[in-house]
């Protein structure tokens, strides 16, 4: 048996079951035999099998220390999960991958009960996950273009007329595919956080029927109202997704849903799906440091600055809580370069249409 199917085995000797009644476990099977409930919980979400076989890996790491630690599985405190992660000596980016896959297990099982805590978004919360600091990060220019080459510019296969009155005619995978480029183009030409382009609704985006598209966005905390900008790379994926979520009959107005139900996505299934994305595009195959969805925000402040935006005018394109944000992304940002290597303030791109913010 190769050390990889080793890593399987479960708790009482036996392999991974893959039949459909594992699909079902309830709270009291994971408790039970938590190994072979994450592998049904594995296949019920059809994670390619390369992802697969690293996540029963890591799950069962995880499972083999809590019980060298006497601890009984789903018990876990954020506290503990952290003293897991110090344990592995991980890099940071697969410390925060795991933190996530915890999050998300936790996250199912809270749907079998009901206000059940949830170790892992404790943890994130508390960069627990974190490790130690890490600079702030940014794409280089090359990683930048694989992503809009690789993923936001080619066009899928429009959405027929003689189609768009049956939902039918649009698969679930047409759906999510459309569902996550609109989403990282979003995240990458408009800096949204996670929680802002979740709440994002259809009726917040300007210029849907042609030209120049902006978002309109009001933070939380002080019910300040600013504008957007989206990059051009963004608006062929956005309206492309905004095309295919309106002929699947969509409901509900949130612009990335989880499904056509109109649930909202939960926040580890935004990170996960720009981590493939990102995979996908050969982003992550040489980085040292960790790319995520707040990358994907330094990155556009990023291409604002390279544009010639000052760093005030940056904090409020981005929602910052104050002007000073800016002028401390705009050091970081200089940093970083010094750090790679690249000249400072990098290369011009093309600035978004409509840069004041409202």
């Amino acid at each position: 048996m190769t050390q990889a199917s080793a890593d399987f085995v479960t708790a009482d000797g036996e392999t991974p079951a893959t039949s459909g009644d594992l699909f079902d476990a309830d709270l009291d099977a994971w408790r039970k035999h938590p190994d072979r409930a994450f592998d049904g919980w594995l296949a019920r979400h059809g994670f390619r099998h390369g992802t697969a076989v690293v996540y029963r890996a890591m799950w069962g790491k995880l499972l083999r220390w809590s019980g060298e630690q006497g601890l009984t599985p789903l018990t876990w405190s954020a506290a503990q999960i952290g003293v897991f992660l110090d344990a592995q000596n991980l890099h940071k980016r697969h410390r925060y991958r795991y933190a996530r896959l915890i999050e998300r297990v936790f996250h199912h099982l809270s749907q079998l009960q009901q206000n059940l805590h949830n170790p892992a978004s404790q943890a994130v919360k508390s960069h627990l996950a974190d490790g130690e600091n890490d600079p702030t990060a940014f794409l280089l220019p090359g990683e930048r273009d694989l992503l809009v080459a690789r993923i936001l510019a080619p066009a899928p296969e429009p959405v027929a007329e003689a189609a768009r009155p049956d939902s039918q005619a649009i698969s679930p995978k047409q759906w999510k595919r459309a569902r996550d480029v609109a989403l990282l183009a979003v995240l990458l030409g408009g800096g949204l956080k996670v929680a802002e382009a979740r709440a994002l609704r259809v009726e917040a985006i300007e210029g849907l029927g042609g030209g120049a598209m902006a978002i309109r966005m009001v933070r939380t905390d002080n019910g300040r109202a600013y504008t957007v900008p989206l990059f051009g790379f963004v608006h062929a994926p956005l309206r492309r997704w905004l095309e295919t979520r309106a002929a699947a009959e969509t409901l509900g107005d949130l612009v990335f849903p989880a499904m056509t139900n109109g649930r909202a996505m939960h926040a580890a299934s935004v990170y996960r799906r720009v981590e493939i994305l990102l995979e996908e595009a050969g982003v992550l195959a040489g980085r040292s440091e960790r790319a995520s969805p707040q990358t994907l925000r330094n990155t556009c402040g990023a291409m604002h600055f390279d544009a010639g935006t000052p760093p005030a005018a940056v904090a409020q394109l981005l929602g910052m809580r104050d002007m000073e944000s800016g002028w401390r992304l705009r050091a970081a940002y200089e940093a970083w370069q010094a750090r790679t290597g690249l000249p400072v303030m990098g290369r011009p791109l093309s600035r978004p249409n409509g840069g004041s913010g409202a």
